[in-house]
């Protein structure tokens, strides 16, 4: 668990004849993760001369089903952004590439055409439904000029021009000299003025009139093919949409029905083009000679017998396999942890891939981060609203969705950990005293209470930060042995291993909190010198070679160090800012309960019911969700309130602590997942880790819209 799987190292000559057959069988097994052959005197394996016919043969079939998902049926509704879709599978059944080629070849020409000509045809709608809403529009500005729009353009000895501008005054100076008539209205206010114009000409003038409308900052509006005045075009526009929408919706499903004919088979096809193609662009990490391939790469060892024997098996005794442990820096890395560690497994990529052959902290850091998340939230309410929400999270929203099923257990079993921390710590949405709306149900004396007694919980969160980073500095340890660093294991490990309790008993004894033997006092003593010694960096290199150098600097190391230990008091501050921010909002919610004491239910309801009824009476036929709750929230409040205003009190503090609570929930918890993070990768992982790793990325079948039965 602590270390990565190990991996063998395996090299194999294959004859040509049979190299697909091998690579098929790589790729359904998916057991090894290839990389360069890195054989200098071998030239680089090119792909086959099919390779371009199926890359163009994905890449249709994969329009096709952009066409086809145009009719696709899909949720509507607030929440449907955030469950993810169910990916469609259809069976499927394993198939020789001459039979995959020959049948989209054959798909292909019979479909590709047909629903292209539905793809343009829906393209053409789509633009000429925007194309009129643009136009209607423009012509909406217009209605303040009534002329005929049939007589835009350029006639027998008129041009006439409608548009946009910025600056009337080139144009009405064209109208004073009596070269054009010119017609306009107003937009806008202020600095956003702009004027909507209509100019005629004669023919002679239309250069002067094209000079004076670039001066203008003239954007022109493009309506050429209607005819009748404003009013009366945009009737005839709203006929026009009205008549495209029906166009797009017969459309739609005949797109629909090519959908139910066309898609499993063209979807299974695209899966399969796509693993075809992986198969030759894989190849450009073999090594070729005039008959043989040269696959090099790396199996997990356990796996490695069973893989050895399917490579023998699909290349019918013409291979050869030379393998031996794996060893280096560009070993790919797999991850060996229990199912119930892998989520967590992300926090360690998000830092980096740690080394072959070096530590792998996931099992380590799972249970702290845990320990942490639930000790500084430390609310059993806030627990509660985290692990629902990562319940949702990991069971409803992640069943499709790796990034949502992943971080819903994190926070599912983080939450149940501020329950137990937040039950021993008696925080209920708050601590559990006079203020807290919960006391006369939940009431209890906790077994340990920050906001009484923060000193305890300051000496668990010292006590817990030396323990995590001497852990670190004993993994750091054991890897300077196994690479025989040991003047590094010297200096950063065991200098520490002495420094740590002989320097505490030390500072200690100064500051008077204990009193130290004569003879505990000196060796105390001689013990942080040799502690300093080995840890002062150059001296173990100094041994060895008087020319080295000694870094004088050393001493900022020991403050670095101390900070690292002390920065595990936020454990403290992060807890009793949950328990402080809780504890206020519950103040809070009593003061509110004494403002109207005295005040008449029309004078505190009367103008929230007015505005909520004016509010509503305007958003009323908006789409707006939010603006429409906001609106009816105050007219509903405003009635309650006029009948009974202890009920809309009661009502208003129920909302403003669920609110004020379940934001304080959210905040606190991102605080806490944040700086229970920081203490992994800051304070502990830069004692010991070894990140850089390659990630284990094995050779592999991938399918998107198909499963390949077994029976088939």
């Amino acid at each position: 668990m602590l270390l990565p799987e190990k991996m063998v190292e395996v090299e194999i000559i294959v004859h040509d004849d049979v190299k697909y057959d091998v690579l098929k069988t790589m790729q359904r097994n998916g057991f090894m993760h290839i990389t360069s052959h890195e054989i200098k005197e071998l030239e680089n394996a090119v792909p086959s001369s099919e390779f371009s016919k199926i890359v163009d043969m994905e890449f249709r079939i994969g329009k096709l089903l952009e066409i086809l998902n145009i009719a696709k049926k899909r949720k509507k509704g607030m929440l449907s952004s955030l469950i993810p879709e169910v990916p469609e599978r259809f069976s499927a059944r394993r198939r020789e590439r001459d039979e995959i080629l020959s049948e989209a070849g054959k798909v292909l020409s019979d479909v590709e055409n047909h629903l292209l000509k539905l793809y343009e045809d829906w393209e053409k709608v789509n633009s000429e439904i925007e194309r009129v809403k643009i136009q209607r529009e423009q012509v909406k500005l217009l209605t303040g000029i009534p002329f005929d729009l049939r007589y835009l353009g350029e006639g027998v000895y008129v041009y006439i021009t409608a548009g946009r501008a910025r600056n009337i005054e080139p144009l009405l100076k064209l109208s004073r000299d009596k070269k054009a008539a010119i017609w306009y209205v107003t937009v806008g206010k202020k600095k956003n003025v702009e004027y909507i114009v209509v100019a005629a000409v004669h023919l002679k003038d239309r250069k002067a009139l094209e000079s004076a409308l670039r001066f203008s900052g003239f954007m022109e509006f493009e309506l050429e093919g209607w005819s009748g005045k404003p009013s009366n075009v945009l009737t005839q526009m709203e006929k026009r949409i009205k008549e495209l929408y029906g166009e797009k919706e017969k459309l739609l499903k005949r797109i629909g029905e090519a959908r139910k004919k066309y898609y499993s088979s063209l979807a299974i096809l695209k899966d399969e083009l796509y693993n075809e193609k992986l198969k030759e662009e894989v190849q450009v990490n073999f090594g070729k000679t005039r008959y043989t391939t040269v696959i090099r790469g790396y199996i997990p060892k356990k796996m490695f017998e069973r893989g050895k024997r399917e490579i023998e098996k699909a290349s019918r005794g013409l291979s050869y396999i030379k393998w031996r442990d794996a060893k280096g820096e560009d070993v790919p890395v797999k991850y060996s942890n229990p199912k119930i560690f892998r989520p967590f497994q992300a926090f360690v990529d998000m830092y980096s891939t740690p080394k072959y052959g070096h530590i792998d902290p996931t099992v380590i850091i799972a249970p702290l981060f845990i320990i942490y998340f639930g000790l500084t939230l430390g609310d059993a309410g806030y627990g509660f609203i985290i692990a629902l929400t990562g319940f949702i999270m990991w069971k409803l929203l992640g069943k499709h969705n790796w990034t949502n099923r992943t971080l819903g257990f994190v926070l599912f079993v983080s939450g149940i950990s501020a329950i137990i921390f937040g039950i021993i710590q008696g925080g209920v949405f708050g601590p559990l005293n006079d203020a807290n709306p919960l006391h006369g149900i939940i009431h209890y004396k906790p077994i340990m209470d920050p906001m009484e007694d923060p000193i305890t919980l300051l000496v668990i969160s010292l006590i817990i930060g030396i323990s995590q980073i001497s852990l670190g500095l004993i993994l750091g340890a054991y890897h300077h042995l196994k690479d025989k660093k040991y003047d590094e294991f010297l200096q950063a490990e065991v200098s520490w291993f002495i420094l740590l309790p002989a320097g505490g008993a030390l500072i200690g004894y100064y500051f008077g909190w204990w009193s130290l033997s004569p003879i505990i006092l000196k060796l105390s003593t001689i013990f942080t010198i040799i502690g300093l010694f080995l840890f002062l960096p150059g001296v173990m290199g100094k041994l060895v070679n008087r020319k080295a150098s000694i870094n004088g600097l050393f001493f900022f190391d020991i403050t670095g160090m101390v900070g690292d230990w002390l920065s595990y008091s936020r454990l403290l501050a992060l807890d009793l800012a949950t328990s402080g921010i809780a504890l206020t909002i519950n103040i809070l919610a009593g003061i509110i309960s004494t403002l109207t004491e005295g005040a008449s239910s029309m004078v505190c309801c009367m103008p929230l019911l007015i505005i909520g009824l004016a509010l509503f009476a305007l958003w009323a036929r908006k789409k707006d969700v939010i603006k429409k709750s906001v609106a009816l929230f105050l007219l509903i409040f405003g009635i309650i309130g006029v009948i009974n205003l202890n009920a809309a009190l009661y009502l208003f503090i129920v909302l403003f602590l669920v609110v004020a609570h379940i934001g304080n929930a959210f905040l606190q918890a991102l605080g806490s997942f944040v700086h229970s993070l920081r203490l992994q990768y800051v304070e502990f992982f830069s004692k010991f880790y070894e990140g850089d790793g390659v990630k284990f990325s094995p050779f592999r079948e991938i399918r998107r819209y198909s499963r390949v039965e077994v029976n088939k």
